[in-house]
């Protein structure tokens, strides 16, 4: 009896330490956490107060229709900061009188990533040290040109402006629209800038103002989008840029100076303030008197600017007037308006029995 007794007893203790063990493998491949498990964490988009702070936390993110960047590979290609999902808008208005309508008033709105943007005004994208340099100057071009995180800027404003060029059923032709893309560029407010550093496009816009050469880095990206022969003039000696739109037709007067490559022709597109396209300013640089610029083309496009030769009959017969005293800085000339500043040329008679190209149109 006492064998039984001891018998059962053990083999109740032996059930208990089989029930301990089975309950202590079960709680070890269960655990509710353990410490030092990874553990995925989500991470809190930087707040709009974070991502203009001095300091801004700098996050690898994927823009709408770009790849992620990586501040490391390419140290010149912005890297967004912030919420990816945050847009702003600028609203833009403009003149421009196409041939068959006359004066019009344009007005839009451009959306614009904020973490491409906050991304933008970290980077330090300055003016090559030496303008002699067309290597540095290939890479600063490539800096704005090629940088996957402006893809999305770009393509915002071309569809604003596409929408201006078939506007209530309309049609601009291809030299009308670039017109058009000119006259918007140039009446954004000129900013200047005395830091080496470049404002990006983006930058362009959401604050709506850049200096000659920031204005000229956006107007020839999105000409060269458009599929324009579009190019960057650098004057090296002087150390400014402007953009050039190729020509193909003999320009018969001073007034357009065409500068080459050997192989094409480009014609001075002041991007700083209202112009008309071809006219090159007496300042900041007397152009008549530099050297041949440097012309590095940007994109592949292969349309050019047509009406050269009635522009330039224009902008000389301005000149005249100008230098008989005719018309002084505070004449009020619309250069987004070719058509209507001939006619009045011709009808002013201020040109009467002298040399006058307008008058004979």
């Amino acid at each position: 009896m006492n064998l039984m007794k001891i018998t059962g007893l053990s083999a109740i203790i032996l059930l208990c330490v089989l029930f301990f063990l089975c309950g202590c493998v079960q709680i070890i491949i269960n655990p509710p956490a353990l410490p030092g498990t990874a553990v995925p964490v989500v991470t809190k988009a930087p707040s709009p107060a974070d991502a203009e702070s001095a300091d801004p936390v700098v996050t690898a993110i994927t823009v709408k229709g770009t790849p992620a960047v990586s501040g490391t590979k390419n140290p010149q290609f912005i890297v967004p900061v912030g919420d990816v999902n945050r847009i702003g808008h600028r609203t833009f208005t403009f003149n421009y009188a196409p041939e068959s309508g006359g004066p019009t008033e344009y007005t839009f709105r451009v959306p614009v990533n904020m973490s491409v943007y906050y991304g933008a005004r970290q980077m330090k994208i300055n003016l090559p040290a030496s303008s002699q340099d067309p290597e540095e100057i290939s890479a600063y071009i490539n800096s704005f040109e090629s940088d996957p995180a402006m893809n999305e800027l770009y393509d915002n404003v071309l569809r604003e402006l596409r929408n201006s060029r078939y506007r209530n059923g309309g049609f601009l032709s291809d030299d009308e629209y670039l017109e058009l893309i000119v006259a918007f560029v140039q009446q954004i407010p000129l900013v200047e800038n005395p830091s080496p550093k470049r404002k990006y496009p983006v930058e362009v816009i959401y604050e709506k103002g850049g200096d000659s050469d920031e204005k000229s880095l956006l107007l020839v990206n999105l000409l060269a989008r458009e599929g324009y022969d579009a190019s960057l003039v650098v004057f090296e000696d002087e150390g400014y840029e402007t953009t050039g739109i190729r020509v193909i037709e003999e320009v018969s007067d001073s007034s357009l100076k065409v500068f080459s490559d050997g192989k094409k022709d480009y014609i001075f597109v002041d991007a700083s303030i209202p112009a008309f396209i071809g006219a090159v300013p007496r300042k900041p640089v007397d152009f008549e008197m530099v050297d041949d610029p440097a012309i590095y083309p940007v994109g592949n496009g292969t349309k050019r600017y047509g009406p050269v030769n009635y522009v330039w009959k224009i902008v000389a017969d301005l000149h005249h007037m100008s230098e008989l005293g005719k018309i002084d800085r505070y004449t009020v000339i619309n250069p987004w308006d070719k058509t209507g500043t001939c006619s009045w040329i011709k009808n002013s008679k201020f040109l009467e029995n002298t040399t006058c190209y307008c008058c004979d149109m």
